[in-house]
């Protein structure tokens, strides 16, 4: 997305289409699919499809996706770019399993990463949050 319009993207973030639309988009544009990760309403099955897309900078843009389904915070789990993985550990939304994946990683810095997020949630879990 190339404007400076706050309007313009507000809009892009939040504005909602059919699945069709989503599909045609990231078949026809894939240039903009880090901007379809972005989006606060594509769906997840489009999420899924992109999760796989050449470029690292799209992987780790869904992988900061809150909404990810456990399927493919998996994939990403394993994806060959660490700046992915690491991307992945910091998600909030990560599961208890994808962060055990990722506190094995070969990347020291994932591990750490990861076992600080699994320390994280211990210490919300012990105050009861």
């Amino acid at each position: 997305m190339r404007s400076e319009d706050p309007a313009d993207r507000h809009r892009f973030r939040h504005d909602s289409a059919p699945i069709e639309v989503w599909r045609e988009l990231i078949t026809k544009h894939s240039f903009a699919n880090e901007w379809v990760a972005l989006n606060k309403t594509s769906p997840v099955e489009i999420l899924r499809e992109i999760a796989s897309d050449s470029r690292a900078v799209v992987r780790s843009t869904v992988a900061m996706t809150r909404r990810i389904t456990e399927d493919i915070q998996e994939m990403l789990a394993r994806d060959p770019d660490s700046s992915v993985r690491n991307t992945l550990a910091n998600n909030s939304k990560a599961t208890d399993r994808i962060l055990a994946i990722l506190a094995q990683d070969s990347e020291s810095f994932v591990r750490e990463t990861a076992h600080r997020r699994i320390r994280q949630r211990q210490a919300e879990s012990d105050q009861g949050g």
